[in-house]
C-alpha cells in the first residue's frame, strides 16, 4: 500500500512518503502504465488502443485493490453487476460496449491522476504559498471577493488541491484569533470565510478546461462545443460571484448588528501588500499549461481538454524544475521530487480515480440498458420540451448526490440515455451546460458532494453542516441564476 502525502503547508516544501515494498510498486507501475495508455488512446483512437485502454484500466484496479475503502469497493460490485446485465442482455454483442466504456472508465481515471499532479508543483511553491495567505488574511469588506476569485482561479490548475490548501488556511487564521473572540465571532468568521472559497471553487468547473467535470461531459454529450459552455459558464460564474457576495454581505450586517446587541467588538484586520511578483508566477504557470496544451491541440487536432491531459505532466516538471533553479535547491533534491511524481504522487489519487473511472462506467453501461423506446415514449407523451428537460437535469444531480450517488454515475447515466433519443430534440451544448451546473451545484448544496466531504476531513466542519445549513439558501439561488441563462442560451440557439 502506497503511503499518502504528508503536505505541509505552513511554509516548507513537501514532505512524500514513498511507498513501501511490491504493492506500493506495483500500483506505481499500474497507475503510470493507464496513463499512458490513456494518452496513447487519446492521440490513436483505434479499436487496438481502446481494447488496451480497457485491459490496462482493469489491470489498475487489481494492483490498487489495497488503497481502495468500502466506497470503490461498492462500485466495483455495481460495476461487475452492470457488466453482467451487458452480457445478459447482449451476449456476444457485449463485448464492444463493455470495452468502449472500459476505455472511457480509463481515460477519466488517467484524467484526475495527471491533472491534479500538478499540485506536486504547487505545494513546494512558495508563490503559492504567499498567495493563499495573502487570500485569506484580507480584511472582512474584501475577503468574501478574494477567496472566492482565488478558490476559483486556483482550482483551474489545482482543482481540489486548491480547497485543500486554502482550506486550512482559512482554518489557521480564524484559530489564530479564536482565544481572544467569543465562540459566536469564530463561527461566523469560519463559515463567510469557507464558504466564499467553496462556492467560488464549484463554478470554475463551468469554464476551465482543465475541470474534470469539463471532459466528462464533452465526452458523453457528443457534439457539445465547448466555447458555447465555456462563455455561458462565464456570464453564470460571474452573476454567481454577486449573488454570493450579497449574500455574505446580508449574513455579515446580520452577525454584526447582534454582537453589537451582545456588546462584542469586532477587531478590524489591516489589508496585506499585494504579492504581484508571485501572481505573475502563478499565472505564468497556467499560461504555460494553457498554451501547452493549444500546441498539443494544433498538431494533434484532439480536443483542448484531453490535451490538458498530456500537457499536466511536462508542465509540472518544468515548474520543479524552474522552482529548483530560484530556490537553489541541488539537483538530487529536484531528482527526487520527479521521481515521486511517478512513483507516489500519481498513484495516490488512485482512489478517487477508481471512483471517477466505475462510476462514469457503471453510467454509460447502464444507460444501454435500459428500455430506451418506452422512455422516449414516455416524454414524448408528456410533451415537456427541451428547456423542461435541461432544468430538470440541472436540479437531478445535485439532488441525487444528496442521497449518495455520485455526480459522475447520475451525468453519466443521464447522459447516455438523452443523446440517444433524437426526438427529444435537445441542443447538446444545451444539455451540457445543465449537465455542469447539476455538477456544480452538487458541490455546494450536498453534503456527500466532495467539496463537503473534503473540507469535512481538512477542516473538520460536517458535510450537512457546509451544504445546507450554511450553503442551502445559495445553492437554490444558484439553481434559479442558472436555469435563467441556461433558458437563455436555449432560446439563443434555437
Amino acid at each position: 500500500m502506497v503511503a499518502p502525502l504528508a503536505i505541509d503547508t505552513t511554509g516548507g516544501r513537501t514532505a512524500i512518503t514513498p511507498g513501501a515494498g511490491w504493492s506500493g510498486l506495483l500500483l506505481s507501475l499500474g497507475s503510470c502504465a493507464l496513463c499512458g495508455v490513456a494518452v496513447w488512446t487519446v492521440l490513436a483512437d483505434t479499436q487496438l488502443a481502446r481494447s488496451v485502454s480497457a485491459g490496462a484500466f482493469v489491470a489498475f484496479l487489481a494492483v490498487a485493490q489495497g488503497r481502495f475503502g468500502i466506497r470503490e469497493r461498492m462500485l466495483q460490485v455495481l460495476a461487475l453487476a452492470a457488466t453482467a446485465g451487458a452480457v445478459w442482455r447482449f451476449q456476444a454483442g457485449a463485448l464492444e460496449p463493455v470495452i468502449d466504456d472500459l476505455a472511457r472508465a480509463a481515460y477519466l481515471s488517467a484524467f484526475i491522476m495527471l491533472v491534479t499532479s500538478l499540485r506536486q508543483g504547487a505545494f513546494d511553491s512558495n508563490s503559492v504559498l504567499t498567495i493563499g495567505r495573502y487570500l485569506t488574511s484580507q480584511p472582512a469588506g474584501r475577503r468574501y471577493v478574494a477567496l472566492h476569485l482565488g478558490g476559483h482561479f486556483m482550482g483551474v490548475l489545482l482543482n481540489f488541491g486548491a480547497v485543500s490548501l486554502l482550506g486550512p488556511l482559512v482554518k489557521r487564521g480564524v484559530d489564530a484569533k479564536a482565544e481572544s473572540d467569543p465562540p459566536a465571532l469564530t463561527e461566523v468568521r469560519l463559515r463567510r470565510q469557507i464558504n466564499a472559497l467553496s462556492r467560488g471553487f464549484a463554478w470554475f468547473a463551468l469554464w476551465a478546461p482543465t475541470a474534470i467535470a469539463q471532459a466528462v461531459v464533452l465526452a458523453i454529450v457528443p457534439g457539445s462545443r465547448a466555447g458555447i459552455i465555456a462563455l455561458s459558464g462565464m456570464v453564470i460564474a460571474i452573476l454567481l460571484l454577486a449573488a454570493g457576495w450579497a449574500e455574505d454581505r446580508i449574513v455579515g450586517h446580520r452577525s454584526r448588528m447582534r454582537f453589537v446587541r451582545d456588546g462584542i467588538a469586532i477587531s478590524r484586520t489591516p489589508a496585506p501588500p499585494f504579492p504581484w511578483p508571485d501572481l505573475w508566477r502563478f499565472s505564468a504557470v497556467a499560461a504555460a499549461l494553457i498554451g501547452s496544451a493549444w500546441v498539443i491541440r494544433q498538431v494533434t487536432d484532439i480536443p483542448l481538454v484531453s490535451a490538458i491531459l498530456i500537457a499536466a505532466v511536462p508542465v509540472t516538471v518544468t515548474w520543479m524544475t524552474v522552482q529548483s533553479l530560484f530556490q537553489r535547491a541541488d539537483y538530487p533534491w529536484l531528482g527526487s521530487r520527479v521521481a515521486a511524481l511517478f512513483r507516489v504522487v500519481i498513484p495516490a489519487g488512485s482512489p478517487e480515480a477508481a471512483t471517477l473511472g466505475l462510476a462514469g462506467y457503471i453510467g454509460i453501461l447502464t444507460a444501454t440498458l435500459v428500455d430506451r423506446t418506452w422512455i422516449a415514449e414516455s416524454l414524448l407523451r408528456l410533451s415537456p420540451g427541451p428547456s423542461a428537460i435541461y432544468l430538470t437535469v440541472s436540479a437531478l444531480v445535485p439532488l441525487a448526490s444528496c442521497i449518495g450517488l455520485p455526480p459522475m454515475m447520475t451525468v453519466t447515466f443521464m447522459g447516455g440515455l438523452l443523446v440517444s433519443l433524437p426526438d427529444l430534440q435537445l441542443n447538446p451544448s444545451v444539455l451540457g451546460l445543465s449537465f455542469l451546473v447539476g455538477w456544480s451545484l452538487n458541490l455546494t448544496g450536498s453534503p456527500f458532494g466532495a467539496t463537503s466531504l473534503l473540507l469535512s476531513r481538512v477542516v473538520g466542519i460536517p458535510g450537512i453542516v457546509h451544504a445546507w445549513r450554511w450553503n442551502g439558501v445559495f445553492t437554490i439561488v444558484s439553481w434559479c441564476v442558472a436555469a435563467l441563462v441556461i433558458l437563455t442560451v436555449a432560446h439563443w440557439l434555437g
